[in-house]
C-alpha cells in the first residue's frame, strides 16, 4: 500500500488490473467502432464561436430563422457574410441568392395569402 493506506501503489494497481483482465471474459463486448473517414486536408474548416446574446434577442433570432426555414447558425452566418460584404471584405453569391429567394418567397406569400381587411373597414388589402 501507499502512504495513504486507501490508495494502492502503482505496481500493485497495475498487477490487480492485469489479474482482472486475465480472469474476465471480454468476448461479450461490442466490436470496436469502424474508423471514420476524415475530411481531405483541403476541405473547408469551420470553427465554433460562442456568442452571448440577451434572451430576447436569442428568441427573436430563433423565431426569424424558423420563419425563414433555416437554422439559427445559417441565419447568423448569412448576417455575418452580409456585414462583411457591405464592408467590402467578402462577396458571397450564395448569400445574395438566398436573400433574393427569400424576398421572392415573401412576395409570393403576400400575393397568395387571403385578403386582409384594410384599417378603417373600407375593403380589403392584398
Amino acid at each position: 500500500m501507499s502512504k495513504d493506506e486507501s490508495l494502492p501503489v502503482a505496481d500493485e494497481y497495475v498487477a490487480a488490473v492485469g489479474d482482472w483482465l486475465a480472469s474476465t471474459d471480454l468476448t461479450g463486448l461490442p466490436e470496436p467502432a469502424k474508423p471514420i473517414d476524415l475530411p481531405a486536408p483541403s476541405a473547408p474548416i469551420t470553427v465554433v464561436r460562442p456568442v452571448r446574446l440577451p434572451f430576447e434577442m436569442d428568441a427573436l433570432v430563433k423565431a426569424l430563422a424558423e420563419a425563414r426555414g433555416v437554422t439559427m447558425s445559417t441565419l447568423i452566418r448569412d448576417w455575418i457574410t452580409a456585414g462583411l460584404t457591405s464592408a467590402g471584405q467578402v462577396s458571397d453569391p450564395v448569400t445574395e441568392l438566398r436573400r433574393g429567394l427569400e424576398r421572392a418567397q415573401r412576395a409570393l406569400d403576400s400575393l397568395t395569402s387571403p385578403a386582409r381587411p384594410v384599417a378603417g373597414g373600407r375593403g380589403t388589402a392584398a
